[in-house]
């Protein structure tokens, strides 16, 4: 892993801009195609949100859309969370007050995610609640329904669903009841 720290001093109504190319060997002169390849994709974004929208849709309407879109498809997030290891600790490490054990999802103890998993904001909202995915992957079916029926899938996966059928709510309880939208 690695990260870039620019730090410019910008007039208003004036711009920067930085270019970078990642390479696993040196390039003589990296940037030479940089404004048709970046014209390229840009054309084959184009193109592909072009096929998605609705001929009625105002342009604004449009850019509104798949600014929405991109959102959904960018904020995707390695959600790791296994009860039975948050009840009763890690043996690796000090173990947790008495109390947790009595506390949120004692009864799920059978779950455990380990997936990457759509979040609608992944700085806002870091977590998964199952009600709230399932209404995303609507909008996600439209740009990758692959995608998004592997996300409705994995909630009624046996290591997320409670052995009574009922699909986690969300981090703080799973055992909170929202309405069955899956089936929907």
């Amino acid at each position: 892993k690695c990260a870039a720290h620019f730090k410019y001093d910008i007039d208003s109504l004036k711009t920067v801009e930085v270019r970078f190319r990642l390479s696993q060997v040196a390039l003589e002169n990296p940037f030479a195609e940089f404004s048709e390849i970046l014209k390229q994709r840009k054309d084959e974004c184009d193109l592909f949100y072009d096929k998605i929208h609705i001929d009625e849709l105002s342009t604004a309407l449009k850019q509104i859309q798949r600014q929405a879109l991109a959102g959904l498809l960018w904020n995707k997030q390695y959600y790791h969370y296994g009860v039975e290891t948050w009840l009763k600790g890690d043996p690796a490490f000090p173990p947790p007050p008495p109390e947790r054990i009595q506390i949120r999802n004692q009864d799920w103890k059978h779950f455990y995610a380990s997936e990457v998993i759509s979040m609608p904001d992944k700085w806002e909202y870091p977590w998964f609640a199952a009600w709230d995915l399932t209404f995303h992957c609507i909008p996600i079916a439209m740009v990758d329904p692959e995608w998004a029926k592997r996300q409705l899938v994995l909630m009624l996966r046996e290591w997320y669903m409670h052995p009574s059928g009922q699909i986690p709510a969300y981090e703080w309880n799973f055992s909170d009841v929202n309405p069955p939208v899956h089936a929907w």
